[in-house]
C-alpha cells in the first residue's frame, strides 16, 4: 500500500497519433515493441469517433458510421490542433461532421449526449475523448492503469500545435514524456528490427505516405543520434487519392449496367470509400481483390 502523498509508478505507452489511423505499443521486460490491440482487435486504430444516443464508439466502429451518422462522426481532425480556424483546410472533412468556427477555435457540432441537440466540441475535446480511448485501451491490455506517453507528430507540427497535444494529453490524465517526429520514429523503428547497432554515419530518406498527406524527410544518422536534416510535406497527396482512383473506377463500371452514380448520393459514397480502402489494401498484399458493395443504390 503505498503511503499519501506518494506518486503513482509511471506506467507509459508510445501513442502514435495520425490524421487518418492511431496505434499504441508498449516495451515489455524482454525489451521487445508490442503493438496493442483494443477491445475489437484492431492494431490500427482508425482515428475516428462517433455518437449515437449519446454512446461514444471509436475506431472502426466509429469508422462504419460514415455511411448512416456522418455527422455525428468526427474524423481527419489531428492536423487542427493548434490551429485557428481560418488556417485549416475542412477538405477531408466532407464526409463527416464538419469543422466550424467557435471563437477562432476548430469546433464540431454533434449530437453527443441522448438529448435531441447539437453541441459545440472543441478541438481539445475531441482529441481529449481520443487519447482517453487509447489509454483505456491500453489499460485493459496490460492490466494497469497507463498514465503516461510518448506521442508521434509530422516533423512541421508548430509550438502551438505540440502544446495543444500536450494539454490534450494531459487532460485525458497521460503525462506526455517525449514528442518523436514521425519519420524519426519510422527509422528508430526500422532500425530495431534490422538489430542495427552500427554505428557507421547514414543519410536515410523516409517517405511516409500517410492517409491524408505525404511527408518526406532526410535524416542524418550518426552513431546512433538523428538528426533531421530536411523536409518536403504535400497535403494533397495521400491514400486519399488512391482510394478515389478506386472509386472512380468502380463508380463507372456500376455506371454501365446502371444509370444512377452512386458518388452522387452521399450514403452511397460512404460505401464506396470505405470499400475502395478495404480494396487498396488487399492490392497491397496480393494482384487482385474483389469490388463488393451490397444495396449500393436503392
Amino acid at each position: 500500500m503505498s503511503s499519501e502523498g506518494e506518486t503513482a509508478p509511471k506506467v507509459a505507452i508510445g501513442i502514435s497519433f495520425g490524421n487518418s489511423y492511431s496505434s499504441i505499443a508498449y516495451t515489455s521486460g524482454e525489451a521487445k515493441v508490442e503493438v496493442i490491440a483494443n477491445e475489437l482487435g484492431d492494431r490500427q486504430i482508425p482515428t475516428v469517433l462517433s455518437y449515437v444516443d449519446g454512446e461514444e464508439f471509436q475506431g472502426t466502429e466509429a469508422k462504419s458510421q460514415l455511411v448512416r451518422n456522418s455527422k455525428n462522426t468526427v474524423a481527419y481532425f489531428r492536423d487542427f490542433l493548434g490551429k485557428d480556424f481560418k488556417s485549416i483546410d475542412p477538405t477531408n472533412c466532407h464526409a463527416s461532421a464538419h469543422p466550424v468556427d467557435a471563437e477562432n477555435t476548430v469546433s464540431f457540432q454533434i449530437k453527443d449526449t441522448e438529448a435531441d441537440e447539437q453541441n459545440t466540441r472543441t478541438i481539445h475535446e475531441i482529441t481529449t475523448r481520443h487519447l482517453r480511448r487509447l489509454a483505456s485501451s491500453a489499460t485493459d491490455y496490460l492490466g494497469k492503469k497507463v498514465n503516461a506517453a510518448i506521442i508521434t507528430i509530422p516533423s512541421d507540427f508548430a509550438d502551438a500545435q505540440k502544446d495543444a497535444l500536450n494539454k490534450a494529453a494531459t487532460a485525458a490524465g497521460l503525462d506526455v514524456l517525449q514528442f518523436i517526429t514521425e519519420p524519426v520514429a519510422a527509422l528508430l523503428s526500422n532500425d530495431a528490427k534490422l538489430n542495427e547497432n552500427s554505428t557507421e554515419d547514414k543519410n536515410v530518406v523516409v517517405a511516409d505516405i500517410g492517409g491524408t498527406r505525404t511527408d518526406i524527410a532526410v535524416i542524418a544518422s550518426r552513431g546512433g543520434m538523428y538528426t533531421v536534416l530536411a523536409t518536403a510535406h504535400d497535403y494533397e497527396l495521400g491514400g486519399a487519392q488512391l482510394d478515389q482512383a478506386l472509386i472512380d473506377y468502380a463508380a463507372k463500371e456500376f455506371m454501365k449496367k446502371n444509370k444512377t452514380d452512386p458518388r452522387t448520393n452521399d450514403r452511397s459514397l460512404a460505401k464506396l470509400k470505405l470499400e475502395a480502402e478495404a480494396v487498396k489494401k488487399s492490392l497491397s498484399l496480393g494482384a487482385s481483390a474483389a469490388f463488393s458493395i451490397e444495396s449500393l443504390v436503392d
